[in-house]
């Protein structure tokens, strides 16, 4: 489609339609959509480049919820069937790395803590001291839990994965226990 078409097609909608449309277009605004996984329903969030957030339903009852937790602009949509298969097969696996993922508007710090999580593969774990020496900031081990207590999606970022120093398993957004569970499902601890 040219963007002559799109812009046609756009100019179709009421006005708040319009609005709505060409933030989304643009990537300056979110869909959002509630979607049953492998882990439970989630809502996630996407833009033109990727996912943009993702929390178990039960973290937000509502569209409005998710909304109001969102770092972004978001409004309700369908989740694409292709982003879909990518995104079920990634929760199921643990393999993320295929998942395209948009972390625009967070900071270079959190971008490398998250980045790096993002290579930890599925039945393994690491401390928050490992990221904060592998993004050269050794000092950094409390940032680097604040960055990854604030990761917009998790489960595709499997910050679940990071534990402390002495191997107990530390804080999750979710809880202990939600941590727990994912972390005996990949098979990097005994139930």
């Amino acid at each position: 489609m040219t963007i002559e078409q799109r812009l046609h097609g756009l100019a179709q909608d009421p006005p708040a339609r319009l609005e709505e449309s060409t933030l989304v277009a643009a990537g300056a605004a979110d869909r959002v959509a509630r979607v049953d996984s492998p882990v439970g329903d989630v809502w996630i969030a996407w833009s033109t480049r990727g996912c943009t957030g993702l929390i178990p339903a039960f973290a937000a009852a509502s569209f409005d919820d998710f909304a109001a937790r969102h770092r972004r602009t978001a409004y309700p949509g369908e989740f694409p069937r292709d982003l879909d298969d990518v995104v079920h097969a990634a929760l199921e696996s643990g393999e993320t790395q295929a998942v395209p993922i948009d972390l625009s508007g967070i900071g270079e710090f959190q971008r490398s803590v998250l980045a790096t999580c993002s290579t930890i593969r599925p039945g393994s774990v690491r401390s928050y001291g490992w990221i904060a020496e592998t993004i050269d900031k050794p000092g950094a081990v409390r940032a680097v839990g604040t960055a990854l207590g604030r990761n917009p999606i998790p489960l595709l970022v499997p910050c679940h994965r990071v534990v402390r120093s002495d191997g107990s398993i530390g804080n999750y957004a979710f809880g202990a226990e939600m941590k727990h569970d994912l972390l005996v499902r990949e098979g990097a601890i005994l139930a």
